[in-house]
């Protein structure tokens, strides 16, 4: 029976087997520039995480030496990407994709400085009309102005466009704008057409305690978001979705001035 066994390949005894833990070799490379985030600092923070093939995620926090926890075998493609950039600084990487040459990749390099926020200003109309229910005949949409402070502090102030028709059509006229919240920048990433904005938001109109925001432009629209729940704030990835919903339902912004 055993020789039979053998001669049939019984038990998958002439599969190849897969690549030895020997067969297999780490991807990484150095950080420079990585400013470590300080003590006692925000834990929240947003740190540099990296990533590889879109998965095996590497938190890094301080300049040097990097690898990521799952080694790949010879001949396998690598892509090394940003997943989420650190606080004030902007990361990018150089030489991070390939295919692994049978031996440790160790020529990836991420380098990070501060941040050139290029904050959005500006009036900011939503592009949905609806009636204002304060004169018949009358439709409205929702506003913001963003007033840059200084290189990472923007104000908010929001308000009402009215228009004399209920299509929100020709010249619209300003009602009702209020101070309503300070935004400060401490992260900025661009992927494709999109580019998002992270940072604090304390209101100023409410006793709401303060919590996190997001603006992501692409175009010329404007999409943001007001997060509670810290568990719950969007990644870059979670922003590309966000907008492709919100931009064609017409709950995004459009730059009036």
């Amino acid at each position: 029976m055993a020789a039979s066994l053998a001669a049939c390949g019984g038990g998958g005894g002439d599969e190849a087997p897969g690549p030895s833990p020997a067969d297999r070799f780490t991807i990484g490379g150095t950080v420079s520039g990585l400013v470590a985030p300080s003590a006692g600092s925000n834990t929240h923070a947003p740190r540099l995480v990296l990533q590889n093939n879109e998965g095996d995620d590497l938190t890094v926090t301080a300049s040097g030496r990097f690898a990521f926890a799952t080694p790949l075998a010879a001949g396998s493609a690598y892509a090394v990407r940003v997943q989420s950039q650190p606080a004030g600084q902007t990361c990018s990487v150089a030489q991070g994709s390939g295919a692994v040459p049978g031996a440790a990749v160790q020529a990836v390099q991420v380098a990070c400085a501060p941040a050139v926020w290029g904050l959005p200003e500006g009036l900011w109309v939503r592009e949905a009309c609806g009636p204002t229910g304060a004169t018949a005949g009358q439709s409205g949409r929702s506003l913001f102005r963003l007033t840059r402070q200084d290189e990472t502090h923007v104000t908010v102030t929001q308000g009402t466009m009215v228009y004399d028709n209920a299509q929100c059509t020709g010249t619209g006229k300003v009602l009702t704008e209020r101070d309503y919240a300070r935004f400060e920048v401490d992260r900025k990433e661009t992927r494709g057409a999109i580019t998002a904005w992270w940072g604090n938001w304390d209101y100023t109109v409410s006793s709401d305690r303060p919590t996190r925001a997001v603006f992501s432009r692409s175009g010329p629209t404007m999409c943001w978001d007001v997060d509670h729940f810290w568990a719950q704030f969007p990644t870059m990835d979670q922003v590309e979705s966000a907008v492709a919903s919100a931009i064609p339902s017409r709950q995004c912004y459009l730059q009036a001035e």
